[in-house]
């Protein structure tokens, strides 16, 4: 949360998305987003069916002047937290402010799942934050699962510059579809 408030961008790439990861840093995201910041997340296909719904109404109403009909028109959740998680993260999304893509695995006609567990925090002094490790992007794992992570800043030593580099080069291939053996999609494609 503390990154996240000073960032401008968090680019996080995971096996693993649910909504419910934005209740947790909702209080840094706040902070991002109204700096004008963005968000890049790269997951696998995994998604829960409200996730995958929530993320289309988002994009969907980046698109449509009447964005209050269309939040109407969501499916309703099951509890308050999940309408504020589902509803938190089509917002982002039609405010322009997350963007979602899927990647997968693909090699010798044989679909595999992408599993990458890595992000980078960014902030306008041109500061970053990398890290990776085991954790993916929900709740479960930042509350209840045993992870580490590794984490690299841009400003500490040459070594851990190179490091962020090298974490900056893998997000940017892989967002950019450009990594051997992978297919990234945007959401709107699915």
């Amino acid at each position: 949360i503390p990154l996240l408030s000073r960032a401008i961008l968090y680019k996080r790439a995971v096996g693993f998305f649910s909504s419910t990861i934005l209740s947790k840093i909702s209080t840094g995201i706040s902070d991002l987003a109204n700096k004008g910041g963005t968000i890049q997340i790269v997951a696998s296909p995994k998604l829960s069916e409200d996730d995958i719904e929530a993320i289309r109404k988002g994009y969907e109403m980046r698109d449509i002047v009447l964005r209050n009909a269309i939040i109407r028109e969501m499916t309703e959740p099951k509890t308050l937290f999940e309408q504020k998680c589902l509803n938190q993260l089509a917002n982002l999304i039609a405010d322009g402010i997350l963007d979602i893509k899927i990647a997968f695995t693909e090699k010798n006609n044989n679909i595999g799942m992408y599993h990458e567990k890595m992000g980078l925090i960014s902030d306008n002094e041109g500061n970053t934050v990398a890290f990776s490790g085991s954790m993916n992007e929900s709740l479960t794992a930042v509350s209840l699962n045993y992870a580490s992570i590794d984490v690299f800043c841009s400003w500490k030593s040459d070594e851990q510059r190179e490091r962020v580099q090298d974490k900056q080069a893998a997000f940017s291939a892989i967002w950019n579809n450009n990594e051997p053996d992978s297919v990234v999609l945007v959401f709107q494609e699915l």
